[in-house]
């Protein structure tokens, strides 16, 4: 008989603990340093009456729900937690003024009215991230460039918690690994806890890279899944001037001129001077004879 009404009551009580259960925990797992965060705990009392919904962060309670109470609300001060207690209630707690000290893991827990007490909780993790304040900067680079340049630019995010990731695309397209140099991060100096983050592209220019005469770069700079920016830079491609026969001479007579300077004369000149030289020699034999008769004759008058 005493047997058997145990096992009543272990079955009684074993109904109340089916019946007590939560439906969803909604806590974000990331937020915003300076933002809000609205903090879910949906249950299903069944055939129960609610005692209490308890909140904690690492262990410590800063809200408490109790529906018999004059005030059914009560904040207790905890690091990194204010509650807004206008906006909570049983089944939600608004939190604001987010800092780095409220990141951790909360759980919440929902308890039924005596004899029993059943208590069920559930937890999530939540991490605080302080985004960057600035889009992403560039290095200064020219407009244009011509194949075979190298092409050198870094691209930095602002300052950030943890420290933000930072992507090279070239024509839409990830950057190959031989493309980049980094990253390299440094402290903040508007915030200790916070990190800059820099990498840089560099390549040599080819054709291929240029898509209609035009290269697009693009840098991205990310803080999953809170934060996404980029900055995206064209470059055009400076063709080379065209070579006509104009271009050509000019080029033969400055080569021709430089020879000259190095060895006196170009192979031709010096061939012509010979010939010349072969053609006069003969005129000048011819014309000493008839003058040197003229020179005798002119002595014996004299």
């Amino acid at each position: 008989m005493c047997s058997a009404l145990v096992i009543l009551l272990l079955l009684w009580k074993h109904d109340f603990v089916e019946s007590l259960r939560i439906l969803e925990l909604r806590v974000p797992g990331h937020v915003e340093e300076g933002g809000q965060a609205l903090l879910g705990c949906q249950f299903d009392l069944e055939d129960d009456r609610l005692y209490s919904v308890n909140w904690y962060k690492d262990d410590q309670e800063f809200y408490r729900f109790v529906p018999t109470n004059s005030e059914p609300t009560s904040y207790f001060p905890v690091p990194g937690v204010i509650v807004n207690m206008a906006r909570s209630s049983s089944t939600v707690v608004a939190l604001e003024h987010l800092t780095k000290d409220s990141g951790g893991r909360y759980r919440c827990e929902v308890s039924g009215e005596a004899p029993y007490f059943v208590t069920v909780f559930d937890v999530k993790d939540v991490k605080v991230y302080l985004l960057p304040n600035n889009v992403p900067r560039m290095t200064e680079i020219k407009n244009e460039y011509e194949i075979g340049d190298t092409l050198k630019v870094n691209c930095t995010s602002s300052r950030s918690r943890p420290r933000a990731q930072v992507k090279w695309l070239v024509n839409n397209q990830s950057a190959p690994e031989s493309y980049l140099r980094g990253p390299w991060e440094w402290k903040s100096r508007e915030r200790p806890d916070a990190r800059v983050t820099t990498v840089e592209l560099n390549f040599i220019l080819m054709p291929y890279h240029f898509h209609e005469g035009v290269l697009t770069i693009e840098c991205q700079v990310t803080l999953a899944p809170l934060y996404h920016d980029k900055i995206v830079r064209h470059i055009l491609r400076i063709e080379p001037a065209p070579v006509d026969e104009a271009s050509d001479a000019i080029q033969q007579i400055y080569e021709a001129s430089v020879f000259s300077e190095s060895h006196g004369q170009t192979p031709e000149a010096e061939s012509q001077n010979n010939d010349y030289f072969r053609e006069n020699s003969a005129g000048f034999k011819v014309t000493a004879w008839v003058i040197l008769p003229s020179i005798v004759l002119v002595q014996l008058f004299f």
